[in-house]
Formats: structure tokens, sequence, C-alpha cells
């Protein structure tokens, strides 16, 4: 791995990445790039893909707010060969989306040069607007405090819940081909970039970035602390939360508002399938349909299938979920689908001795067999 840390020479954060990124579109290393840029009203961003360099005025890649999972965008950018390669900015819940989308072949990992920027939390888009509304300066509040530490939210907001257990703030370059530290990097005056030897040199070369082999010592130290205090908040929150889905009626309940809107499958950056079987004749019924369960019954809910709905999607897919909390966020009832999932997930996983996002060359337990793969003990499978 190689690194390197650029001195701002009073230029802003902002004014620096634009920079690099202009170098790097223009360079041919890639043909477009997909960023977050400020949205016409000025009190959001939103993912924009670039192609004009005199475009890349009012991105922020640190922007502390995610309306949309990034995974699923690149997904439709490149689950074919684009015919190009694409620069993506992610966060490291999204780089490992796209590791779990990889072994579905939803995308094409050779089509993409993945920039991955620490996260420092992030709000729900209403809370983060208002914010931006208001004057205040979220972004750059969170990146000043994240030179000597973990970060807090601005006053009187929080941030995601997805994100308060995320154990994950930080890449290494084993998953991406980029990281832009910000915990431990004073990012008013410099920045401070990591790339793998093949990648470096290819930056070097083409005059984008010359690495140097200079470290930023505090980074280590509150990441590792960071992921610590995560873990532990992880496992409380989700410990607690364990008891309330421990049962069918536990379960019931926790789904009892929900609306079978289908936000959280269509925003699910797993979630991947095209054609799926509760958006298709399948679940179509017919009022004849419907007033013979009724009289089967006695009674039936309106609309039908909604506990179905999730358990088939907690047998699709929660063994890859990563926990980025968008069925939260996208979730107009809040129910705590993210919750359910990482409950379960965790549970899932373990038994199959896999963690979603953690390597390209893991296969994914949905897509291999084994004879035993469910026992508890060798042997003990009857």
């Amino acid at each position: 791995m190689k690194t390197t840390i650029i001195d701002l020479a009073g230029a802003s954060f902002n004014d620096g990445i634009e920079a690099f990124l202009t170098r790097l579109l223009e360079s041919g290393l890639v043909g477009s790039l997909l960023v977050p840029k400020k949205t016409t009203g000025g009190d959001n961003y939103v993912h924009a893909l670039i192609k004009n360099p005199a475009l890349l005025a009012d991105t922020d890649i640190a922007a502390p707010v995610m309306p949309v999972q990034a995974a699923r965008i690149i997904s439709n950018l490149t689950f074919r060969d684009p015919g190009e390669k694409i620069g993506v900015v992610v966060r490291p819940c999204e780089a490992r989306a796209l590791v779990e989308l990889s072994k579905f072949k939803q995308i094409t990992r050779e089509s993409l040069l993945i920039i991955a920027v620490d996260c420092l939390g992030t709000y729900e888009p209403k809370v983060f607007s208002a914010l931006m509304k208001e004057g205040g300066d979220p972004a750059g509040d969170l990146r000043r405090q994240a030179s000597s530490g973990p970060c807090q939210p601005a006053d009187g907001a929080v941030f995601r819940t997805a994100c308060t257990i995320c154990e994950h703030p930080a890449l290494s370059c084993e998953l991406v081909d980029l990281v832009v530290g910000l915990y431990g990097v004073d990012s008013g005056s410099e920045l401070y970039f990591e790339a793998g030897d093949e990648i470096a040199t290819a930056l070097g070369e083409k005059g984008v970035l010359e690495f140097n082999d200079l470290t930023c010592g505090k980074r280590d130290e509150i990441i590792t602390s960071l992921k610590e205090s995560r873990i532990g908040e992880r496992d409380q929150v989700l410990g607690e939360f364990s008891g309330r889905v421990d049962s069918l009626k536990g379960i019931q309940a926790l789904l009892s508002t929900c609306m079978r809107c289908h936000n959280c499958m269509i925003n699910c950056p797993i979630c991947y399938c095209r054609e799926c079987v509760f958006r298709s004749p399948t679940f179509e019924h017919t009022p004849d349909q419907y007033l013979g369960w009724a009289e089967d019954k006695g009674a039936i809910r309106m609309p039908a299938n909604t506990v179905m709905f999730h358990l088939t999607r907690l047998n699709h897919m929660v063994i890859s979920c990563i926990g980025c909390g968008m069925c939260d966020t996208a979730c107009p009832n809040d129910i705590p689908v993210m919750s359910l999932f990482r409950t379960v997930g965790g549970q899932a996983q373990a038994m199959m001795e896999y963690e979603p996002g953690r390597s390209y060359d893991e296969p994914a337990p949905a897509t291999t067999f084994r004879d035993n793969e469910l026992e508890e003990e060798a042997g003990c499978g009857h």
C-alpha cells in the first residue's frame, strides 16, 4: 500500500478534492465520475454521473447524507460492461455492498475505479436538509472532529441508526482502489490518500497523485477505538432488539404498520433481482381470491402478505446484508427493518462463518453448497 499527504496550501478541502477529481477525469484513467453533488436548492446532495470536469463544482465526497445507496446506482451502470472505466466515490458500506453484488454478477468490477471515503456518520436526508437550511456546515463540522477522534452529530440532530452501530467506518485498499482518509487527518489543511501499488503507480504516471509513503500517526488509533466502541453499541442495541423478534408474534407486531410499499426492497443494494416475485402476477390477486380467503379465515389483513414479504426478503439476502440502513431510511412508517435484518443476519452469518463485504474472493453462501453447512459441530448433523 502507498500513502500520501497533500498540503492544501490555503485551499479548502472541497477545492482540493475537486482539483484531484479534475486531474483524474482529464487523465483518461476514468471516462466518468459518480460523485455526490449539491442539489439546485442547495440543501442536499445527490449522486451525479459527471463527464465534464467543469461540472465538478459543488461536489462534496464527504457530505454526511445518503439519500440513495451508491451501490444500487453502480449496479445499474455496470451490470453490463459500460465500455469505459467509471470512477465512483463510495462510503465503506457502499463499497462492501459492491463486493457482494460482484458475487452475484450484478457489477462489472473491472469497469470501476472505487474511491472509498471514511464515513464520519450520516444524517437522514430531511435532517441534513434542515441543518443546511439553518446555515450550518455539517460536513465541515464532522471533518474537524474527525481529525482528533470520533464524531458527534450537530446539536439537536442524530445520526442514522445504521451509522451508530456500523463497525466499518473506514476501509483499507484491499477492497477498493483508493482511500480518502478523514480520521486523524487535519482536512482543513491537508488531504490524505491510500492506494494499492498498481493504482498508485498508474496515478503517478498520469500526474494525478504522487505517493510518498507519509503516514498519519493518529489515524489507526482513532479507527481502532471507534470500531471497538461501535461493536459494543451494536451488541447492546441488537441484543435488546432480538427479544422483540424471537417469535412469529413478535415479528408480526414489529411489522404491524407495514403497508407493503416495497420501499425497503427498492432501495436495498443487495436485493438485486431484476424480476421480483412480489412485483409479479403471482401477487396480483383477484377479488374472488381475497373474498375466498376472508371466507375461510373469517378475516384477513389488507394489504395481504406483509409478513411474508419481509420473511422472503430475509431468506433471500440476509446473509449478504451489509447493514447500510437504507431500508430504515426508505420506510415511511419508521419500521426498524435494518435492526431486524442485522439481528437475523448476524446469526445466519455466524452460522455460515461468513462476513458480507469482507473479500471479493470469498464466495457468497447463497452461491455455494456444503453438505455440512448447517451442522453445529462436525459429525452432529442428523
